[in-house]
């Protein structure tokens, strides 16, 4: 019996071992299958983006080759090369795009990832991360057959930005870009139907403008989101790549969210193409004057300087209509509080009389309660200033002027939400004269810096001096606007709410 246990003992032994050998071999085997080179493909922006990865046995990545031969010369190219770098150095999927080249860098990253995939592994593993995909707001991917026909330039045209940069652009002018979709609002009134069919790529505001702006025009002018890129992100820096890849005669950068900065950054890279950069600033220092500023260069650039007289001489008018009023010289001036995107926990920015909307306030003749804390500080042409909620309750202003809070522009395109303005929840906002006399309204938030922005001067006008400007009717002059120079009609938008309508 002893024997038998010995025997026994001797057999089970020998059987762990056997099983340790076995084991030990299907792990050199699989060791054996890592090592090798993998290969991954995925869509880039003009074909297929392939990566070849050499792993080792134990999975560690020794080598990665990315190509793409129809990716965009220089930028896109170029990412592929640095994105194998990195991807090699870090031993990770988690790297650091190629500024001007986020589409290709990604691309990189995400044939590297299905080639680990090939070989077997999880990608997460080693720190891939899937991007967030805006379900809501899906743009359409391009067709570049449905691109702006070239045109043969005649002529050329010498212009100075409103940096004093002097451009020359051959003309006629085939295609543009322009920084957000708001500018558009400057060149429809030249071009109508054609300024949709010569856009080429745009960048995205912080709206969705590029989603908006196609839902409400694709039934007039048709598709033409088929041959427009998105160039940029939400303040953020220029997509080279996309830039070249689109390839517009002009890109038109309004100063809005830094896009000048962002603008001269690639300006090299850009005139080495043949891509001239026309610098425009609406609403500018000077709100009065800079919407027929821009209109004036712009019909220069799109061969419609008539046209863009006609524009500029109806937005002289209505300026005039508040300048010969001289409300510069009253001393009976309302006191007025600006806040934008506030609620009642939280205080949201204001603005000086040097730029948006304390431009508006400044035309209108009101008394901005910001200046005399901020006119005279670096921070006095900056939009994220805020002011203590005591000094507001302190000054007790007689009128308090909104935007972005409720419904703004371009709100056909949105489910209509019931107006309301909790701030005036907060505390001691009750005891407030503008509150207690109903004097809180809101304009559409973008409507500073378009075209339109006669609209809000003209109203906070008749608001703040309704005596004054009695037979002025500023609906009837955004109304007559639209008519002779726009699309559509002045229903796209909820341009003024108060706090009656809530």
């Amino acid at each position: 019996m002893k024997r038998m246990m010995q025997n026994l003992g001797m057999i089970l032994l020998i059987l762990m071992l056997l099983m340790s050998v076995v084991g030990c071999s299907t792990q050199a085997e699989e060791s054996e299958n890592l090592a090798g080179v993998y290969e991954g493909t995925v869509k880039g922006y003009h074909g297929d983006i392939t990566a070849k990865t050499k792993l080792d046995a134990e999975g560690r990545i020794v080598d990665v080759q990315i190509k793409g031969d129809a990716e965009t010369k220089g930028s896109g190219q170029i990412a592929l090369e640095k994105i194998g770098e990195r991807i090699l150095v870090a031993q990770s999927l988690k790297v650091d795009v190629v500024s001007g080249a986020t589409v290709s860098s990604y691309g990189a990253i995400d044939a590297v990832a299905k080639s680990l995939e090939q070989a077997g592994l999880n990608s997460f593993d080693y720190n891939y991360a899937e991007r967030a995909v805006e379900e809501d707001y899906p743009l359409p991917e391009i067709d570049k057959s449905t691109m702006p026909v070239a045109l043969e330039t005649r002529t050329s045209v010498t212009i100075t930005d409103v940096k004093g940069r002097e451009v020359v652009i051959n003309l006629p002018i085939s295609s543009y870009a322009i920084s957000t979709m708001d500018v558009i609002e400057y060149v429809i009134p030249l071009k109508g139907e054609k300024a949709f069919d010569m856009l080429v790529g745009s960048g995205q505001d912080g709206g969705h403008g590029l989603n908006k702006y196609a839902e409400l025009y694709t039934p007039v002018v048709g598709d033409y989101m088929t041959h427009v890129g998105q160039i940029s992100d939400h303040n953020a820096p220029f997509d080279l790549e996309m830039i070249l890849s689109m390839n517009p005669d002009v890109l038109i950068v309004n100063s809005a969210m830094g896009a000048h900065k962002y603008a001269m950054e690639i300006e090299d890279q850009l005139t080495a193409a043949g891509i001239k950069i026309v610098l425009i600033d609406v609403p500018g220092k000077a709100l009065e004057h800079s919407a027929q500023q821009t209109m004036t260069l712009l019909g220069k650039i799109f061969g419609e300087e008539t046209r863009a007289s006609e524009v500029s001489s109806f937005l002289d008018e209505q300026y005039e209509l508040i300048a010969e009023k001289e409300l510069e010289k009253r001393e009976d001036k309302p006191t007025v509080y600006y806040e934008k995107s506030g609620y009642s926990e939280v205080f949201g920015s204001t603005s000086t009389s040097a730029k948006g909307w304390g431009s508006v306030i400044r035309l209108a003749g009101g008394d901005n309660i910001a200046d005399p804390l901020l006119m005279n500080t670096a921070a006095s042409g900056g939009s994220n200033n805020t002011l203590d909620p005591e000094y507001v309750i302190d000054a007790n202003p007689d009128f308090i002027i909104v935007s972005g809070i409720n419904d703004g522009w371009l709100s056909i395109t949105n489910d209509h939400k019931e107006s309301k303005f909790d701030i005036v929840n907060r505390v001691g906002w009750a005891d407030l004269k503008a509150i207690q006399n109903h004097d809180l309204y809101e304009f559409a938030h973008s409507t500073s810096r378009q075209i339109y922005a006669f609209y809000p001067t003209l109203k906070a006008a008749k608001l703040f001096y309704p005596e004054e400007f009695e037979t002025l009717d500023p609906e009837a002059v955004l109304e007559e606007f639209f008519d002779r120079f726009m699309l559509l009609d002045t229903n796209i938008s909820t341009w003024f709410t108060s706090l009656d309508d809530c």
